[in-house]
């Protein structure tokens, strides 16, 4: 088994000097990332990081992200990627929870974590990037003095690589532990499957980082394959379409509402993605003509996967080559097994309904420090997805539904009750639900339906910028519907009668 370290190590000694990141900041080669991240994980160990320390990442989906998660596989200290549009209470949570005692961040989201860092006393050191801002440690000089080789701490398989929260199914975000050997299983069935030759890819990222989709599935596999990564730090439509003409990327592996943008902004006079040899997406259901147009733009296969945080990366993707089945996210890779069970735990047979299992190297080794969730979601078959599926007769699995209670708006999950959790905090709000309903570009997209208390009076825009302050963007509700009285069946709200209603009409958003 070869830990995250170790191929570094070795692209250094193999590809030193072939571009490994290319950035607005400039490109920089296996061997220059190398010695970033030898810096900053000297700098990591004078602030008092050790093996097994989780150290946070609160940042841009940029150069920085990226040296400090391999700064991190140096130390043997454990990433958590935060993303830069978290608000202070999310932070703050992932704080206490994982009790981590450093922090990278920049000017930016520093501002946004100040006024709650004193009420973060396990949280010693923040360092920030950039222009220098009281109350934390400049984190550049630091960089500028600390020497350029690191001897990396030996890693074992059951070590914890990486630390991603993800909202998951149900309850609040939990993080999920991503051994070694999970991230090695992963990256070795994906790179056999892509049927990738080794420093040939030249990867189009521009997925965050934060999360296990543009982490493990884009950076990390471009670092096992010694390719080259294109990093755009957020989506911009035209920017990609740019980049890969320009770079010949080969790779392309995105959301289903990015292939949309993409077909639409298209402009053969201007456009070549001749180059991409291979695209992958998931994370929401497919819009199959887009996928189809997309293919006929630029000759390379759209490939469906199924995967998730907890199974580190894609472990379901249509066949390369073979048959491709409409609708399929294709058949399990390398280690991965999938089962259908039923609500009592037993194996279903092909073309039943049932809740999907993942098995195999790649399934990760629990939630951190929350046993019960562990127990709950980890059984001795695998990891419950919480969605609904069926493998057909030739072992092709087909998702038709989610079990559980969660949004998937541009491949980014949801949890309602996070967002709820929030709405109840307005004084004029009584009794609230958040639904998802279908959007063209997103999949699906998170809306409030909320019941004022009585004499309370609130609008539409006063409850979204409410939500906004204290959660990332993508989790506000985009609209919001005000009812007389919520829908109920013993004791709870109908969620599927609210979406009916909204789809039918009978509900009208107040923005």
């Amino acid at each position: 088994m070869e830990t995250l370290s170790g191929m570094l190590a070795r692209n250094v000694r193999l590809l030193g000097n072939r571009p490994f990141l290319i950035t607005d900041e400039g490109s920089l080669t296996y061997a220059e990332f190398d010695r970033r991240v030898s810096r900053l994980a000297h700098v990591l160990a004078e602030h008092g990081l050790r093996k097994g320390m989780p150290v946070g990442l609160y940042l841009p989906s940029d150069g920085l992200m990226a040296v400090g998660f391999w700064a991190s596989q140096k130390l043997g200290a454990i990433p958590v990627p935060m993303s830069s549009m978290y608000r202070a209470p999310e932070v703050a949570g992932i704080v206490e929870r994982t009790e981590m005692s450093a922090m990278i961040v920049d000017a930016d989201t520093w501002e946004e974590l100040k006024p709650v860092a004193k009420s973060l006393p396990k949280l010693r050191h923040v360092l920030v990037a950039g222009e220098a801002r009281t109350g934390a440690t400049r984190l550049d000089p630091l960089l500028a003095a600390a020497p350029e080789h690191f001897q990396s701490v030996d890693a074992g398989a059951e070590d914890i690589a990486a630390l991603f929260f993800t909202s998951g199914t149900t309850g609040v975000p939990k993080g999920t532990m991503q051994t070694q050997f999970n991230q090695y299983s992963s990256l070795r069935d994906m790179m056999a499957f892509h049927q990738t030759q080794f420093g040939a890819e030249i990867y189009m990222c521009a997925v965050p980082l934060f999360t296990n989709y543009g982490m493990t599935v884009n950076l990390n596999l471009c670092m096992y394959a010694g390719g080259t990564l294109v990093l755009h730090p957020r989506w911009d439509t035209r920017r990609v379409l740019d980049a890969v003409r320009q770079h010949r990327c080969t790779y392309l592996c995105g959301t289903p509402t990015m292939f949309v943008y993409l077909v639409r902004e298209y402009d053969a006079a201007r456009d070549d993605l001749s180059s991409l040899r291979l695209c992958t997406t998931g994370g929401a259901p497919v819009p199959q003509e887009v996928m189809q147009r997309f293919e006929t733009l630029t000759g390379a296969p759209v490939l469906q996967v199924y995967g998730a945080t907890e199974s580190t990366g894609q472990c379901v993707i249509e066949p390369l080559y073979g048959v491709r089945k409409p609708g399929s996210s294709g058949v399990p890779v390398g280690s991965s097994r999938v089962e259908i069970v039923d609500d009592d735990g037993n194996t279903l047979p092909s073309g039943k309904v049932g809740e999907v299992v993942l098995a195999g190297d790649t399934i990760a080794k629990g939630y951190w420090r929350d046993p019960e969730a562990t127990a709950q979601a980890f059984t001795r078959r695998g990891w419950l997805s919480g969605d609904l599926g069926y493998l057909d007769e030739d072992g092709y699995l087909f998702i038709v539904d989610r079990k559980k209670d969660v949004i998937i708006a541009g491949g980014y999950n949801i949890l309602p009750v996070e967002v709820e959790t929030v709405l109840y905090r307005h004084p004029a709000v009584a009794v609230c639900a958040v639904v998802g309903i279908p959007d063209e570009a997103k999949g699906e997209i998170p809306v409030g339906v909320v019941q004022l208390g009585h004499g309370s009076a609130a609008d539409a825009a006063e409850l979204i910028a409410f939500c906004r302050a204290q959660l990332s963007a993508y989790k506000a509700p985009r609209r919001i519907y005000f009812i007389d009285e919520m829908p109920l069946r013993a004791g709870k709200i109908r969620k599927r009668e609210l979406v009916d209603w909204i789809r039918g009409g009978r509900l009208v958003s107040a923005d």
